[in-house]
């Protein structure tokens, strides 16, 4: 059976105050005018304004890691089933603007493999757009062309402002971008979505990966698709594989209503 412990700073503080009450109890039993005695009552001062320092300091105890982190999970395979549903097996590409004709990277799954055409497929905003969204309005943020300020701003973003991961690395290698969530925070969500079968972080990429994905394709005015996605159990990394695609030979998306309508979904009230 595994104990659940306080929260640490709450722990501690009442550690201190434990502390403080029992060296003040000892000296109240012992001869006050023994050095030692001075000592408890001295010590079991400092711990007590040490205790109440730390619950001041302390803040709100923060979330569950494990609950927060399987939050995206259901709504990325639920996704990916409507997906397939409709026969779509393509993996998610990143439409930047100049594609999409939106003010906004959108996602695009297509029917068949991507060959500078947009054509069949299913063509959904990302899941990191209210992400991408807040940091435009309230941080001003403008998204590079160059390789390295496009790394430091994901590395800023991901490590500093969302604190997703405690470090990422990324490398360049030609037309692919390989980036490394070291010690991601949202580690469980992952490892559940990489337990379906349907290869659904490629298809519905969690926010963080779409984050990722999304500033690269309008820092690079290019299509960007999402190659592979791999865990690591044992250092609670993930790694996630872009590529670099040309821009299509004509811009125009699918339909707003792309899905094919030979495979429509089943009706409620039967």
């Amino acid at each position: 059976m595994k104990i659940k412990i306080p929260y640490k700073y709450t722990a501690a503080t009442i550690l201190f105050m434990s502390a403080s009450a029992v060296l003040i109890v000892i000296a109240l039993i012992t001869n006050h005018e023994d050095i030692t005695t001075n000592a408890f009552i001295i010590s079991g001062t400092a711990c007590a304004m040490i205790g109440i320092l730390t619950l001041t300091f302390s803040g709100d105890e923060p979330l569950d890691q494990w609950f927060v982190g399987i939050l995206p999970a259901q709504g990325s395979i639920n996704l990916c089933s409507i997906i397939h549903h409709f026969g779509i097996y393509g993996a998610a590409h990143f439409l930047p603007p100049s594609v999409s004709g939106e003010k906004r990277v959108m996602q695009f799954n297509p029917i068949s493999t991507y060959n500078r055409k947009i054509g069949s497929g299913l063509v959904t905003r990302t899941s990191c757009d209210l992400l991408i969204q807040n940091l435009k309005m309230r941080n001003a943020l403008v998204i590079p062309d160059k390789n390295e300020e496009l790394t430091l701003l994901i590395g800023e973003t991901i490590e500093d402002f969302f604190k997703f991961a405690h470090k990422i690395s990324v490398s360049w290698e030609d037309s692919r971008v390989s980036i490394t969530f070291h010690q991601y925070l949202f580690y469980d969500g992952c490892n559940i979505i990489a337990q379906e079968p349907s290869q659904c972080c490629v298809m519905s990429p969690c926010p963080a990966c779409s984050l990722c994905g999304a500033m690269i394709a309008e820092g690079k005015d290019r299509v960007i698709r999402i190659d592979r996605c791999s865990i690591s159990s044992l250092s609670r990394d993930v790694t996630t594989v872009f590529a670099i695609l040309p821009l299509p030979d004509s811009n125009p998306l699918p339909d707003s209503n792309p899905l094919p309508d030979s495979n429509p979904l089943p009706d409620s009230n039967q």
